[in-house]
């Protein structure tokens, strides 16, 4: 599925352009307002009635917290874009606890035409609650069904395509060539992450090191921090954290000990300027963006949709200020691979060859 089909081409560089006034301005202070369960606190724009019916988008974060600087945060903030463009009110639900998927997605659901989830987590309550809403679309992100359900839209991202690229940047800028790997929960998901990295990492050089720790969970920094020391304390000088709001706490490790960092889902470098060399990113905004554009406009559809480099669904942020820490011959590296991933002729693994490290 090509990204933002309403325009023609990807939004996800606008949304994140938009995004850093949006942290300070809306993020927390809903974040702090908003019932674990229940009707969101505000609505923003307008009602549309279309066809006779009101038309409104309804979003359910995964544990985590809608600052957690990635993965609920940037879904929302396309969430909140794409309502506003289209029009529409839009509803938050802020999950406390996975006790509340159920109750959370149902509530969602008795609001809205449209509901939109962060994270695989949800995908067996979401199967149970969608069929007793046969009217209402639901979108879920990470996580699809086989067969497919009719009113559900199952969002995938080959984040191991672009974790491919970033294991390039790291071991083409390690000077230890011992470079770390900070994942949250131990599942196929993040597997997958930690697969193309090392596979990037090796295509760059054969000889690297991979240290791997798993928190546990997507919301302890302390977890994260402890995590991103250890691989530190093992010679690692590049971690990349993928674990949600745990990884923040890689990130402050990295920024501590003076290492580099790599982010995951979102652009981090604002977290850390001069630690963060670039993250690898999902198009999480655009992706829920246009979600609800074709839902106003009647050309939604249910099934597994596949974002992946060649439709620019994920792929890697800026250098930004850290762009000579690059050496050039990686940066060409990076190009090559990108384009030999978005043709098939190479075939990024999804499950790691050394899931303990090497």
């Amino acid at each position: 599925m090509q990204l933002s089909k309403m325009s023609g081409k990807p939004n996800g560089r606008r949304v994140r352009a938009a995004s850093a006034a949006v942290l300070s301005a809306g993020v927390v202070s809903l974040a702090l307002s908003a019932p674990a369960s229940g009707a969101s606190p505000r609505n923003a724009g307008r009602a549309e009635v279309v066809h006779g019916t009101t038309k409104s988008v309804t979003y359910v974060s995964d544990v985590g917290g809608l600052n957690d600087h990635g993965y609920n945060q940037y879904t929302y903030l396309g969430v909140k874009a794409g309502a506003i463009a289209n029009h529409i009110p839009y509803h938050v639900i802020q999950t406390q606890d996975p006790s509340q998927y159920v109750q959370n997605i149902t509530t969602a659901a008795q609001q809205s035409g449209l509901v939109i989830l962060s994270g695989f987590s949800m995908g067996d309550a979401l199967q149970a609650v969608s069929k007793r809403f046969p009217h209402v679309d639901f979108v879920i992100l990470d996580y699809s069904y086989s067969p497919p359900l009719k009113n559900v839209a199952g969002d995938v991202f080959d984040a191991q395509e672009s974790s491919y690229l970033g294991g390039i940047v790291a071991a083409g800028i390690s000077k230890t060539h011992t470079i770390g790997f900070v994942g949250g929960v131990d599942e196929s998901t993040l597997q997958a992450f930690l697969a193309g990295y090392e596979a990037g990492a090796l295509a760059e050089y054969p000889g690297t090191h991979i240290k791997v720790e798993w928190t546990g969970s997507f919301t302890n920094e302390q977890a994260g921090k402890a995590a991103g020391q250890a691989e530190i304390a093992a010679g690692a000088d590049v971690v990349y954290t993928a674990a949600g709001a745990s990884g923040i706490g890689g990130i402050d490790a990295a920024q501590a000990a003076h290492v580099w960092a790599i982010g995951v889902d979102a652009d981090q470098n604002y977290l850390a300027p001069k630690t963060v060399v670039t993250s690898v990113i999902k198009e999480l905004s655009t992706v829920a963006e246009d979600n609800i554009s074709q839902y106003v406009h009647g050309s939604w559809k249910s099934g597994t949709h596949t974002y992946d480099l060649a439709n620019h669904g994920v792929g890697l942020a800026p250098f930004h200020g850290l762009a000579s820490a690059v050496p050039a011959q990686v940066k060409k590296k990076l190009a090559a691979a990108m384009k030999a991933i978005s043709t098939g002729k190479i075939v990024v693994p999804v499950k790691p060859k050394y899931p303990n490290g090497r």
